[in-house]
């Protein structure tokens, strides 16, 4: 972004505009959409677009930030609430969520899968994995018992890497996920998070 809005108009107007590319990319492919499309479907002026971005790829960019940040909150919304009895129905809350943010966001196949995230992005994508898997962590240690240690971290941290890559796999090719892939995740984290591998804890 050219510049964070500050005002709660100005904040409307960036929404529309990230909400108006979403419903674009549903239409149309990336390479086709340019900043007057844009202003028009979010009915603003151009010049009122190139306050807030340079470009389209800045708008795309801000987009992706955006699903990631909602990623991050979708992980932090089941955490924060009431934990299930066992550690592998928190998992399946967990997978839910992401499945739920996946499947009500508009333009996010047409992007995420035909125009990976820019470099300067990878940086902000890595953070908030280990973000989510240190939320994550921290519930496992609190509601179930298991171990406060840098080698659980760790494989937490794995587990939370693997998932994004085994989401994308879902997602990529299916609008809804692709029902093995995701299920295949539930039992990579039953079978190497949440078993108590006899080195968790050292």
């Amino acid at each position: 972004m050219l510049r964070a809005p500050q005002q709660q108009r100005s904040r409307e107007k960036v929404a529309r505009i990230l909400a108006a590319t979403a419903q674009l990319l549903e239409r149309h492919d990336h390479e086709q959409i340019g900043t007057k499309l844009i202003a028009a479907e979010a009915q603003v002026s151009i010049g009122v677009l190139y306050r807030f971005f340079p470009d389209k790829h800045a708008i795309f960019s801000s987009l992706m930030v955006h699903w990631l940040d909602q990623y991050l909150a979708a992980v932090e919304s089941v955490v924060d609430a009431e934990l299930p009895p066992t550690p592998s129905e928190l998992g399946a809350r967990l997978i839910s969520a992401q499945v739920r943010v996946r499947r009500g966001t508009p333009g996010h196949r047409g992007l995420w899968f035909h125009a990976p995230p820019p470099p300067e992005l990878r940086e902000y994508d890595q953070a908030v994995d280990r973000r989510i898997a240190a939320v994550i962590h921290a519930a496992l240690v609190r509601g179930y018992g298991y171990p406060d240690t840098a080698d659980f971290r760790f494989r937490t941290e794995l587990v939370v890497a693997a998932t994004t890559q085994l989401l994308i796999t879902a997602f990529k090719f299916a609008p809804d996920g692709d029902p093995k892939v995701l299920d295949e995740i539930q039992l990579m984290l039953d079978g190497w998070l949440f078993a108590r591998a006899a080195d968790a804890g050292s």
